[in-house]
């Protein structure tokens, strides 16, 4: 007897519950790209793992496999090159059966005022932080929507949603990070595609030595940073539950709750915390 429509769909589900689940993670080689990594290898994800230091993803395959991953491909990738975020979901296409999350983790940025970031360095860096992730979202959604299901992740920050002097550049992008979340949530919500922001505060990561150029930046502010594992925790869970929008740190979800009370009151939080950042460059 030939199944209907109903019946055929639920075997299509079935089918697709029970098939290996996949991933794509930028930025994968350290901090909270690799803790996630980690994280999805625990949930027994294949993986597609990006980042430009290709050596030290080649590393991480042993243990990740040992932690639980039954597949992991990597490939090294600059996006700060145009056009990068579409090969690298090309190539993932290519290892993998099928993609079930992209998660959008790579960035970086500086502790400078505006005045000492000229519009190349901006550009870089907005192609670096948005645009290779806007790249990936254009050439993956075809193979969700022919799919009708898939996640899209985006490791926007607590700067994304309030600005802070000397980051003025990093914030645009995350910025930029939190809309395109937010529409895009709104433009698939019926399509099967889901969509999460992750907004950490300070984490614990290589990011703040490299933006400084101190050797030992937790050592110089007083309140210690979150774990990258944290963060990837976070980031698992947002896919599994499904959280539209994420802030972790208390500082961060403090700064948002005092904005529904008086913007500027929190305005000048975020400045005076600004100038008792001893790695933030104001002036």
């Amino acid at each position: 007897m030939p199944l209907n429509r109903a019946a055929f769909q639920r075997w299509i589900l079935s089918r697709q519950e029970n098939m290996q689940r996949n991933i794509i993670i930028t930025g994968a080689s350290s901090g909270i790209g690799k803790a996630s990594a980690e994280a999805f290898a625990e949930k027994k994800y294949g993986m597609f793992l990006t980042a430009r230091r290709g050596k030290i993803l080649e590393e991480m395959e042993d243990s990740l496999r040992k932690i639980g991953s039954p597949e992991i491909h990597s490939a090294s990738f600059d996006l700060s090159e145009p056009g990068s975020g579409t090969r690298l979901v090309q190539a993932a296409l290519g290892k993998l059966d099928h993609v079930d999350v992209l998660l959008c983790n790579a960035g970086y940025g500086n502790y400078s005022p505006v005045e000492a970031v000229n519009a190349e360095q901006m550009a870089r860096m907005m192609q670096v932080n948005y645009l290779s992730a806007y790249e990936s979202i254009l050439a993956i959604l075809p193979h969700f929507k022919v799919r009708r299901q898939g996640h899209i992740v985006l490791v926007s920050s607590i700067l994304g949603k309030k600005g802070m002097a000397g980051s003025a550049p990093y914030s645009a992008t995350k910025f930029a990070q939190v809309g395109l979340g937010e529409a895009l949530w709104a433009e698939l919500k019926d399509a099967g595609i889901k969509v999460s922001v992750i907004c950490p505060g300070y984490t614990d990561t290589e990011f703040h030595s490299r933006v400084s150029g101190a050797e030992n930046p937790a050592e110089k502010r007083p309140l210690k940073g979150q774990s990258p594992a944290f963060v990837a925790r976070a980031i698992e869970a947002a896919v599994r539950k499904n959280r539209r929008e994420v802030h972790l740190t208390f500082p961060g979800k403090l700064i948002l709750f005092l904005e529904r009370i008086s913007n500027g009151l929190a305005i000048r939080i975020m400045a005076k915390a600004a100038e008792n950042d001893p790695l933030r460059k104001t002036d």
